[in-house]
């Protein structure tokens, strides 16, 4: 047994999913099998999975259906986007081999070629505004060539129901949660791309060039284009409106409403409006209206 420690519940997975030691012996099987050079493991960013650094190489461990929740759908979505992304020539991690390791349990895991830089939220303070305004446009122009139509490419998901039924919901004040549905009930679908889902200050890595690298496309899915502002609003970039220019090049209102509808749809709405109200210092959002005043105030 490569892994000895026991996995009942997400509690017990997030005790262990940090621990080198705990790993190391499952991910040096993994190397074997694949025919990759290992090296000692060192951190990374922690996330959801067991993510490290391996000489020129990062494996991510999946969490395994014992912690409760179902792994295959993140790991089916990662491993197709790397794949076609990197036939598009868009800068993300290659990737190099993709499995499950049937041992105590069974860990789907990635491993990909290992990406120099500084994340997006540890490089934008030190940056001068030049370089800022050039990254961002750069962002844009990247995501432009994500926000394909991708078919077949990922397993399909009814995300106005997910939105609808999202227990995160409860995070948030009852009046909130009411329109938060409601807005979701009469988003516009029509015409979903591939999106990357989780734009946070971690998943955007900057290179030695100052150009945007994208990783962990774990929660990528098939959605309106603005389906990805939340994260990048209320994210590092939203500290400067100047960043977010090239999203808002029809006007701040309209860009407004992508947010909103936005913050109805995606997944982690709820507790993104959740912490940005703790961050701000300030009671929690009862209303979009609210958080619409609160976006207003702090882009204009």
């Amino acid at each position: 047994m490569l892994f000895a420690h026991t996995i009942q519940s997400w509690e017990d997975w997030a005790d262990v999913y940090q621990s080198i030691p705990a790993f190391t012996p499952l991910i040096q099987e993994i190397f074997r099998r694949e025919d990759l050079p290992f090296s000692p493991l060192s951190p990374l960013t922690p996330g959801t999975n067991a993510v490290f650094r391996s000489g020129e190489l990062v494996v991510k461990v999946f969490f395994p259906k014992e912690s409760g929740l179902d792994p295959e759908g993140d790991f089916q979505n990662e491993g197709a986007v790397c794949r076609v992304l990197t036939q598009r020539q868009v800068p993300v991690p290659r990737l190099l081999a993709a499995g499950r390791l049937r041992d105590r349990y069974t860990f789907p895991y990635l491993v990909t070629q290992f990406c120099p830089g500084e994340e997006l939220g540890q490089w934008l303070p030190k940056a001068a505004q030049r370089e800022k305004l050039s990254l961002s446009r750069q962002l844009f122009w990247l995501l432009e060539q994500v926000h394909q139509e991708a078919p077949g490419l990922l397993a399909p998901l009814d995300l106005r129901r997910r939105a609808l039924e999202n227990f995160r919901l409860e995070h948030v004040p009852a009046s909130l949660a009411r329109e938060l549905t409601q807005r979701a009930e009469g988003a516009d679908l029509s015409r979903p791309v591939l999106v990357h889902g989780d734009l946070t200050g971690e998943n955007v890595l900057v290179s030695s060039q100052g150009a945007p690298v994208l990783l962990d496309w774990a929660d990528a899915c098939l959605a309106p284009p603005w389906y990805e502002l939340p994260p990048l609003v209320f994210g590092p970039l939203g500290e400067d409106p100047a960043l977010l220019a090239p999203w808002m090049d029809q006007g701040l209102e309209p860009f407004l409403e992508q947010v909103l509808d936005g913050l109805a749809l995606h997944d982690f709405g709820p507790d993104i409006l959740r912490e940005a109200a703790q961050a701000a210092g300030r009671p929690p959002f009862t209303t979009l209206e609210e958080v619409r005043n609160y976006l207003e105030n702090k882009l204009r």
